[in-house]
């Protein structure tokens, strides 16, 4: 019993430590809010380690993972719990090593993320920042594929807009679903710094 149990928390520790700072960097940009990532946090790692019996493939472990967390942020994120306004902005502060005129457009980069609907912002952030392809994210969000193409298209397309860098044409999604990234204005649009300080995968 005591061996399996030891087997069991090796075989998690293995899986999860390569995944633990992309999991941190989508709770975060989720909830903008440290306490409530925090929680969100603890919760998937304590639901993923008593499930793990149900991983059948380690290839899977991220999907898993991922699909754990989002069911948890959503139903963290509509608690309602009352946010104090010192908290939020001090958990705002910038980092002292990052050039103020970059610190403020980061800023502007993960409020502009909060304005999006919550499955735009959830599908997008799966797909740009912790890079799952979009089969991926529809495992993990669920409806069809071409449910989510739309979502990162449109949610891709409003970031941009409140970030002041759209494209000339308007994104589309092609017929079958494909995200058409030739006139979709891409996260790639905002400055390499601000894109590398939240982890968008260019």
């Amino acid at each position: 019993m005591a061996k399996a149990q030891t087997e069991k928390q090796q075989r998690f520790m293995t899986l999860f430590q390569p995944a633990q700072p992309r999991l941190q960097r989508f709770v975060s940009a989720m909830t903008r809010d440290a306490e409530r990532a925090k929680d969100i946090i603890g919760e998937t790692i304590l639901i993923a380690f008593q499930r793990l019996e149900t991983l059948r493939h380690d290839e899977a472990f991220l999907s898993f993972l991922f699909t754990i967390a989002t069911r948890v942020a959503r139903g963290r994120m509509h608690t309602g719990r009352t946010i104090d306004i010192d908290t939020l902005e001090a958990e705002r502060l910038p980092d002292p090593g990052i050039p103020a005129d970059v610190a403020v457009d980061i800023g502007r980069l993960h409020d502009a993320l909060q304005r999006l609907p919550e499955k735009q912002r959830e599908a997008v952030l799966l797909f740009e920042l912790a890079g799952f392809s979009t089969a991926e994210v529809r495992d993990i969000q669920g409806g069809t594929l071409v449910a989510v193409r739309v979502r990162i298209a449109r949610g891709r397309k409003r970031l941009a807009k409140l970030m002041g860098v759209d494209a000339p044409a308007p994104a589309t999604v092609a017929r079958g679903g494909t995200i058409d990234h030739t006139e979709a204005p891409a996260l790639a649009a905002i400055p390499t710094e601000l894109g590398t300080e939240i982890g968008i995968h260019r």
